[in-house]
């Protein structure tokens, strides 16, 4: 398996990003984006990564403090997200992946 290198794009990266539990939300993705890490800042949420919708109860919860990696550019345009009941804030930052 070879070295995976991660560098940060200077911009596109979105913060305070509002997810409530009556919309699912998604993310829009810098052309140049890869991979990504999701900060959940203030409330659970639950969340995809194949393009189906989220329900409070239906795909993997995050929890306030959690990361959520996403780690190939199909999970950053099949990702899905909902907040569990009160409305959550999450901060993600994108980057390029360049494997080798």
């Amino acid at each position: 398996m070879g070295v995976r290198s991660r560098s940060p794009l200077k911009t596109g990266a979105q913060f305070a990003l509002s997810v409530t539990s009556a919309t699912v939300v998604t993310l829009t993705v810098p052309n140049a984006a890869m991979v990504a890490e999701i900060y959940v800042r203030t409330a659970p949420v639950v969340f995809t990564r194949d393009g189906t919708a989220p329900t409070a109860t239906k795909g993997v919860q995050a929890n306030a403090g959690d990361i959520i990696l996403l780690n190939s550019r199909a999970e950053l345009d099949g990702f899905k997200v909902i907040a569990v009941s009160t409305t959550a804030t999450l901060d993600c930052e994108y980057f390029t992946d360049i494997s080798g």
